[in-house]
C-alpha cells in the first residue's frame, strides 16, 4: 500500500479538524488536539490556515489556570450555504442550511408537479426567490439540489415496468428548464441522509418515508447503504393477503389516505380526526393498525430501530405509544428493545434537508 504524502496527510487533518468543529462546535486547541490525536503544533498550523480562509475564528475565552487565558476556536457557520428543495407531488419544499448544517430558513409552496418545462421553470424561480429573501450570497452558495419522488440509480432514473405518469421524470427537460445548475437525487435517500445526522445514538436503523409515495432506506454504521442503488423500495413490496395483492404504496400513501376520507390535504384530514369525525377517525385507526404490522415485519427482517419520516410522520406522535405497544405484542420473541419506533424531528422537510447536507458533506471532503 502506497504511503500518503505529507500533502495528503495535511489535507486529511484539515478535513478532520473542520468536521469536528462544524459538528461539535467551538473548543480549545488542546481539546482539538486530544480528540483528533493530533499534535498541538499541527493544530496551531491548521487553525491559522483555516482562519485565513475565513472558515474558523476565535470564540469564547476560557478561565485561566495560570498564564494567558486560552481562547476557543469556533467555526464560521455563515462561511458557506447550501440549498435543498423537494419537488413533491403537490408542493415544493425548500430549505437553506449554513455550513454547520443549521436550518436558516425553510418554506413550502403549493405547486402541482408536472413533467413540463413550465413546472421546472417555476420551481427554479421559487429557489431564486428563496435565496434572495433569505439573503444567501451567490459567492457563498455551495450548491443547489432537488429531490424527486422517483427511484434513482447511479444519477439516472431507474426505469419501471409500469409506465404510470407519477413515475415519469425527464431529467434532461428539468435541467434545461430550471434555469440554474442543479443535482437531482432520490427524495427518500436524502431524507435518510438527514436522519443519519440526527440519529447519533443509533448507527444501524431503518428509515421509512411516509409521504405521497412510500419508500425507505437502510442505514448501516451511520451511512445509507448503496447510496446510488435501488434498495429500500418499501412501497413496491406486496401485501401478504393473496386475495388482495396490492403494493404497500397503495396502503400508506398520504394521497390514498386523503382520497379515502374525501379530504384535500393532511391538515384537513387530521383536523377531522381530532374532531372524531365518523369517516376520518376509523380510516386513521385502520392506517395505524396496518402500520404496526408493516413496522413489525420490517423489524423482524433487520432487528434494528425504525425511524418514521415524511409528510405523514408529524401526525403520528400522539399514537406512537400505541404503535410501539402493538409491535411488541406481535413480536414472537421475549427479548425485544423497549423502544423500536421513533418519529423524525425533520418531518416533511427531511428530504430537502438531506439534499442540502450532501453539498456540505462534499465540501468537507474536498481539497479545502
Amino acid at each position: 500500500m502506497k504511503a500518503a504524502t505529507n500533502s495528503e496527510v495535511r489535507m486529511n487533518n484539515r478535513r478532520r479538524l473542520l468536521r469536528l468543529l462544524f459538528t461539535s462546535g467551538e473548543m480549545s486547541k488542546q481539546d482539538i488536539s486530544l480528540k483528533l490525536n493530533m499534535s498541538l503544533s499541527t493544530v496551531n498550523y491548521l487553525v491559522k490556515e483555516l482562519m485565513e480562509n475565513e472558515l474558523l475564528t476565535t470564540g469564547t475565552q476560557l478561565g485561566s489556570t495560570g498564564g494567558r487565558k486560552p481562547v476557543c476556536i469556533k467555526p464560521v457557520n455563515h462561511a458557506r450555504y447550501s440549498i435543498g428543495a423537494e419537488a413533491a407531488s403537490d408542493v415544493v419544499r425548500i430549505v437553506g442550511l449554513d455550513l454547520g448544517a443549521h436550518i436558516i430558513a425553510r418554506e413550502s409552496y403549493p405547486l402541482a408537479q408536472e413533467n413540463t418545462a413550465d413546472y421546472w421553470r417555476k420551481l427554479g424561480e421559487l429557489i431564486s426567490e428563496f435565496a434572495k429573501k433569505n439573503k444567501i450570497p451567490k459567492n457563498k452558495l455551495l450548491d443547489i439540489g432537488v429531490t424527486v419522488g422517483v427511484t434513482m440509480q447511479d444519477d439516472r432514473v431507474a426505469a419501471r415496468k409500469e409506465k404510470v405518469q407519477e413515475y415519469v421524470f425527464d431529467m434532461d427537460l428539468a435541467r434545461e428548464s430550471i434555469g440554474m445548475p442543479v443535482h437531482f437525487r432520490h427524495g427518500t435517500k436524502m431524507a435518510a441522509v438527514a436522519q443519519c445526522r440526527r440519529n447519533e445514538s443509533a448507527k444501524n436503523f431503518i428509515y421509512i418515508y411516509l409521504g405521497a409515495k412510500i419508500s425507505g432506506a437502510i442505514i448501516y454504521d451511520g451511512k445509507v447503504v448503496d447510496f446510488s442503488g435501488i434498495n429500500g423500495e418499501l412501497g413496491c413490496m406486496l401485501t401478504l393477503n393473496p386475495s388482495d395483492s396490492v403494493r404497500v404504496d397503495s396502503i400508506f400513501s398520504r394521497k390514498i389516505l386523503c382520497k379515502k376520507a374525501g379530504c384535500k390535504n393532511l391538515p384537513e384530514f387530521f383536523t377531522k380526526v381530532k374532531e372524531k369525525d365518523p369517516v376520518c377517525t376509523p380510516i386513521w385507526h385502520t392506517y395505524l393498525e396496518q402500520l404496526t404490522l408493516f413496522a413489525h415485519d420490517i423489524f423482524c427482517l433487520f432487528g434494528w430501530p425504525i425511524v418514521l419520516g415524511g409528510s405523514v410522520s408529524p401526525y403520528i406522535g400522539d399514537d406512537l405509544a400505541f404503535l410501539e405497544e402493538k409491535v411488541h405484542e406481535y413480536y414472537a420473541f421475549e427479548e425485544i428493545p423497549d423502544k423500536i419506533l421513533s418519529v423524525s424531528s425533520l418531518g416533511e422537510y427531511g428530504s430537502a434537508v438531506g439534499e442540502a447536507l450532501v453539498s456540505i458533506n462534499r465540501f468537507f471532503d474536498s481539497d479545502i
